[in-house]
C-alpha cells in the first residue's frame, strides 16, 4: 500500500478547487487539477469542500446514550438527572464501553478526529476508577480512528490520594466542579495544586457559586495570575458571563486574557431555570468580547442522548451552527471554534489543508463553509493522519421537480443548494 495519496477535484477553504497531495500521514502539497499524479492512489472529491476536521473538546462519555434507560422518570428531565447522579453505578463497565464506543463512532463517522471526555470518580457506589480505565482501554483500541482525552473530574469530597489515582488509571486531564464544594475558592485552590502535583493540566466547570457575587471564572483568573501555574487551564460553561454589563465584562475578559486561559462554550446545553436568560458562553457580546482579548475559544457538544441534552447529535458541525445562532459570529469564527481553536485548546498538532499539516480532514459535500454549517449535509469523507476512517452518504430524491414560480435559485443560472 502506498503512503501517498492524492485527493482530486476538492474545493479548498479559499474557494479553489485542487488536487491536494497526503503523504505519511500529513499534507505533501497542493496542484491544480488536471496534472497526473503517477504511482499515487486517489479518492475524488469533486463537489466536496476539504476542511480541518473537527474536535469535541467537551464531552461526557459515561452519560452518553443514556437518555432511554433513565428517560422515563414519571418527574420529567429533572427527575432523570436525580435518578443519574443518585446512581449512576446501574451502568456497568461493560455497558459504559458499549455506549462510549457507539458516541465515539457516530462522532467518527460525523467527522472529529479527537474527543475530550470528563470522567465523574468519587461519585456513587463500586469502583471510582473504573470508569476511567475502560475508556483508556478504548482509548487504545480507538486510536488509529481518534484522540481520546480524558479528564478525571473528582467529587469535593474525594481525598487527594484518591483523586491522584485516576492519572494511573489512565486520565490525562484533571477536571471538577468547583461551585458544588462548601468552599468553591477552596476547592479551586485544591484542584490548581493536584493538577501542579500531577502535571497535568486543569478543565474545569465553572459558572454560577453559591455566592452570586462572585463570577467563578473571574475569580479563576485572579487565582491564576497568583498562583504562577504554568500548564494550560481551561474554563467550560461560563454562561454567566452574559449576565454581566459591557463595563463589568470588558474588565472580566482582560483578565482572563491576562491569566492565559482558554474557554469553551457549549451552546447545546440546556439551562436551568436560574440561567434560562443566560445564552450558551454568554451570547454575543462575550463571544465577541473574548475574540477581540484573543482569549482561545473553543465549542464542545457536552452531552449526547442523556438527561441533561436527549437530543444531542455527536456532531460538530451542528455546534458551530448553534454558536453561530447565540454568539452572532461568522460561520469561519465559528468553525474554528469546533477544530482548529479547539485543537490547539487541546494540545494537538496543527491540521488542515497546508502544506506540512497533519492529514485530519473533513471533506463534505458542500459548496461553501456557510452552507455546511447551514446544512450539516450527510455526504463526508473523514481523514485521520491521511487515512479514510469513516465515509457517508445520504441521496435525496426532490419530490417537487420544474421550474419555481418565484425564481428562487434562477438568478445567474444557480440552483437551489437543496436541490442538487
Amino acid at each position: 500500500m502506498t503512503d501517498t495519496t492524492t485527493l482530486t477535484g476538492v474545493m479548498l477553504p479559499d474557494g479553489r478547487v485542487r488536487n491536494v497531495v497526503l503523504r505519511h500521514g500529513s499534507v505533501s502539497h497542493i496542484r491544480p487539477v488536471g496534472i497526473p499524479d503517477i504511482g499515487q492512489s486517489a479518492i475524488d472529491l469533486t463537489g466536496y469542500l476539504l476542511l480541518p476536521a473537527p474536535v469535541e473538546p467537551h464531552l461526557h462519555l459515561d452519560r452518553a446514550l443514556t437518555w432511554e434507560p433513565i428517560g422515563s422518570d414519571p418527574d420529567g428531565r429533572d427527575g432523570a438527572v436525580r435518578s443519574w447522579r443518585a446512581s449512576p453505578s446501574r451502568y456497568g463497565t461493560t455497558d459504559l464501553r458499549r455506549r462510549a464506543h457507539s458516541a465515539l463512532q457516530a462522532m467518527s463517522a460525523n467527522g472529529v478526529t479527537a474527543v475530550r471526555t470528563h470522567i465523574d470518580i468519587g461519585v456513587g457506589a463500586g469502583a471510582p476508577l473504573r470508569a476511567v480505565e475502560v475508556l483508556r482501554e478504548l482509548r487504545e483500541d480507538l486510536h488509529r480512528v481518534l484522540d481520546l482525552q480524558i479528564v478525571a473530574v473528582p467529587s469535593p469530597d474525594l481525598s487527594d490520594r484518591s483523586a491522584l489515582e485516576a492519572f494511573s488509571a489512565g486520565a490525562g486531564l484533571l477536571g471538577g466542579r468547583p461551585h458544588r464544594a462548601a468552599d468553591p475558592r477552596a476547592e479551586t485552590r485544591r484542584l490548581l495544586r493536584l493538577a501542579d502535583r500531577a502535571e497535568v493540566d486543569l478543565d474545569l466547570h465553572l459558572d454560577y457559586q453559591p455566592d452570586r457575587r462572585v463570577l467563578a471564572v473571574a475569580d479563576l483568573a485572579r487565582l491564576l495570575r497568583k498562583s504562577g501555574f504554568g500548564r494550560q487551564v481551561t474554563a467550560s460553561h461560563c454562561a454567566t458571563l452574559g449576565l454581566l454589563r459591557p463595563p463589568a465584562l470588558a474588565k472580566v475578559v482582560e483578565a482572563i486574557a491576562a491569566s492565559r486561559m482558554a474557554v469553551i462554550g457549549l451552546p447545546s446545553t440546556p439551562r436551568d431555570d436560574a440561567r434560562a436568560a443566560v445564552a450558551p458562553c454568554g451570547g454575543p457580546g462575550p463571544l465577541h468580547a473574548l475574540l477581540e482579548a484573543g482569549v482561545p475559544l473553543a465549542a464542545g457538544g457536552d452531552h449526547v442522548r442523556d438527561a441533561l441534552h436527549p437530543m444531542g447529535r455527536a456532531d460538530a458541525l451542528e455546534t458551530a451552527s448553534l454558536l453561530m445562532t447565540t454568539g452572532q459570529i461568522s460561520a469561519d469564527q465559528a468553525y474554528a471554534a469546533v477544530s482548529t481553536s479547539a485543537r490547539a485548546i487541546m494540545g494537538l498538532p496543527v491540521a488542515g489543508t497546508e502544506p506540512g499539516a497533519v492529514a485530519d480532514l473533513l471533506a463534505v459535500r458542500a459548496s461553501s463553509l456557510a452552507e455546511a454549517v447551514l446544512t450539516t449535509p450527510a455526504d463526508r469523507v473523514v481523514l485521520r493522519r491521511g487515512r479514510v476512517v469513516s465515509r457517508t452518504s445520504g441521496r435525496r430524491t426532490p419530490a417537487l421537480q420544474g421550474r419555481s414560480d418565484s425564481g428562487y435559485g434562477r438568478r445567474r443560472g444557480r440552483v437551489p443548494a437543496g436541490a442538487r
